[in-house]
């Protein structure tokens, strides 16, 4: 399988100057076949900084039982290619966890006020990681690697690229995209049988169309909502 430099590019909206480009998509959230709430992906750049927020809510009907509200700001610097900052809020049901993250130029970052050593920050973010897919010109078959950070902790994440069919008399409400599937997964994710897919829009630059993520407890669906 072919191998593409996750930055081939990012470097592109470095062309647009200092004019900030917002990037906004709101989803509808499933749980099976239960709409289950809603989430918002935002993206803007400005001077070379890539600046990120994406959240998830429950409904109200699903609040009164069980409370979602998680969310994650990002700040990454596009042209070293570079995590600034990484704010992380969850909050799902009685489990509440704050991270607030700091990458410095040294080998050292500060998580909660709490330096760590960190010697490859060559690292993305979900958010960041999103923005650039969107910009990625995919082929059948290649193979994406990221060194990416997640609340804490940091960990490698290899996603295989499949072009999948337009709808057809046969299949007219079948979907079109590039899906990107995880290669590899953590010891978290293997112990709850957890299955994540990707799906982007064939038109460039890529939509992230929908994120699926299926657990032994259920299937849940972030669907960008077109309504």
């Amino acid at each position: 399988m072919k191998k593409v430099n996750k930055k081939i590019v990012l470097f592109l909206l470095l062309l647009a100057g200092s004019q900030a480009f917002p990037q906004s998509y709101a989803y509808k959230v499933k749980y099976g076949m239960v709409p289950a709430g809603s989430a918002e992906l935002v993206h803007t750049v400005e001077n070379g900084i890539l600046r990120s927020y994406l959240s998830i809510e429950s409904s109200p009907w699903l609040s009164n039982l069980w409370t979602l509200s998680d969310s994650i700001i990002s700040i990454y610097r596009l042209e070293s290619g570079k995590l600034l900052k990484h704010t992380k809020a969850i909050h799902e049901g009685s489990y509440h966890r704050n991270y607030d993250v700091n990458f410095n130029d040294s080998d050292t970052i500060q998580v909660n006020g709490k330096d760590q050593v960190l010697e490859n920050q060559d690292i993305m973010d979900i958010p960041s990681l999103l923005y650039d897919l969107s910009l990625t010109k995919f082929s059948n078959g290649d193979t994406l690697n990221y060194h990416i950070w997640d609340g804490r902790s940091h960990g490698e994440l290899s996603l295989l690229v499949e072009l999948i069919g337009k709808p057809s008399i046969l299949k007219p409400f079948s979907e079109s995209g590039w899906r990107l599937t995880p290669l590899s997964s953590s010891r978290k994710s293997r112990e709850n049988n957890i299955k994540l897919t990707m799906l982007y829009s064939i038109s460039y630059p890529h939509s992230p169309l929908r994120i699926e993520i299926d657990t032994k407890y259920g299937n849940v669906i972030m669907r960008l909502d077109d309504s």
